[in-house]
């Protein structure tokens, strides 16, 4: 007959059976908090924040008031300087307070060399700037350079600096003078180019000469070659004109 048994043996005798309920290690602590709370001394837990894309003023303040220590880290990054590129562990991570968070910090992009572009025309010297990545702020001065000469930079080249920081070059305006070049017995044609390679500009008078020998030859100049006279200064040349000499007849009566 199938069914309950009875016993009649006194309760006394009957084993003892306990049951004991044993949380796994990653439910003790809650479990242990819930059900005996006065035998529970460790640290409470906390949950890391998000400080990613945070500046790292932000990001610390916000891991500490969390009860968390920041640990900062610097590397190279094309974000902001002092930007929060990544954080270890992540967001979201339940911890215990006083857990060390590391958290990446960008100190902007990797340094690069400077090219050296001084001696280039600065068209040439722009292009090879933003080529390796800078910009380029202009300076005009005045030199003894050609015009639209780089004379100088800032940073020089060879140093080290971040894609996207400016270089500053300084640009010649052109010498504020310069010397007359000497152009007398040339040829006038000849003499107005070489006055135009220098900078100047040229203005022609004829003179009536019976000397053949001085048609269309720089007789004289104003200012004087050598003289040191600012770019674009007119030169006046007097340039012979060969005139034939007039023949009187003399009649004599007999």
């Amino acid at each position: 007959m199938n069914g309950p048994r009875w016993t009649t043996e006194p309760i006394d005798r009957l084993p003892s059976v306990v049951v004991t309920f044993v949380p796994s290690v990653k439910q003790w602590p809650a479990v242990v908090r819930k059900r005996w709370p006065f035998f529970w001394t460790g640290k409470p837990e906390v949950q890391i924040p998000s400080v990613v894309g945070q500046t790292v003023e932000d990001a610390v303040a916000e891991l500490t008031r969390a009860g968390l220590n920041a640990q900062v880290f610097e590397v190279n990054s094309d974000k902001d300087q002092g930007t929060v590129t990544a954080q270890s562990p992540g967001a979201g991570t339940v911890v215990v307070e006083g857990t060390q968070v590391r958290i990446n910090v960008s100190k902007g992009p990797k340094p690069v060399t400077i090219p050296n572009v001084v001696g280039l025309p600065y068209d040439q010297a722009a292009s090879e700037l933003q080529r390796g990545g800078f910009n380029v702020s202009r300076i005009d001065e005045d030199s003894d350079q050609a015009a639209g000469i780089v004379t100088g930079q800032t940073p020089s080249g060879g140093s080290e600096g971040s894609k996207g920081s400016t270089v500053t070059v300084t640009v010649s305006k052109g010498p504020s003078t310069a010397a007359v070049p000497d152009v007398t017995a040339q040829d006038y044609a000849i003499a107005q180019t070489a006055l135009e390679n220098a900078g100047f500009r040229s203005k022609i008078v004829f003179e009536d000469t019976e000397d053949q020998t001085l048609d269309s030859i720089v007789i004289s100049q104003d200012p004087v070659g050598g003289s040191q006279e600012k770019p674009n200064t007119i030169v006046t040349l007097f340039v012979g004109r060969y005139v034939a000499p007039v023949t009187t007849t003399t009649t004599t009566t007999p």
